[in-house]
């Protein structure tokens, strides 16, 4: 979800305003205005943990199963997270 929450603090930051109630974080990049800069990694990323952070946030729901991590594999994905926010950041101090 620290995905959601950073592209979030874009839209909030260049807009000044809420940002939206979704979840997409694709479109959420769009809105930020910063899909055209995202790296295709940067993309992949967001592809890969689209799902995930459903999951996380509705766990009742039987629709979207159950999604088991191996520990390496959720290192991975963290350390990625990680870079992504820095990146984040990057952009709103510019």
């Amino acid at each position: 979800m620290i995905a959601e929450k950073a592209l979030k603090a874009v839209i909030a930051h260049k807009t000044g305003e809420l940002p939206p109630r979704i979840h997409d974080l694709e479109k959420l990049a769009v809105l930020g205005g910063i899909r055209e800069g995202l790296s295709e990694k940067q993309l992949v990323l967001l592809d890969t943990l689209a799902p995930l952070q459903i999951e996380a946030r509705y766990p009742d729901d039987e629709e979207n199963g159950t999604v088991n991590l191996s520990a390496e594999y959720s290192m991975q994905l963290l350390i990625k997270s990680e870079e992504f926010l820095c990146w984040i950041k990057q952009q709103l101090e510019k």
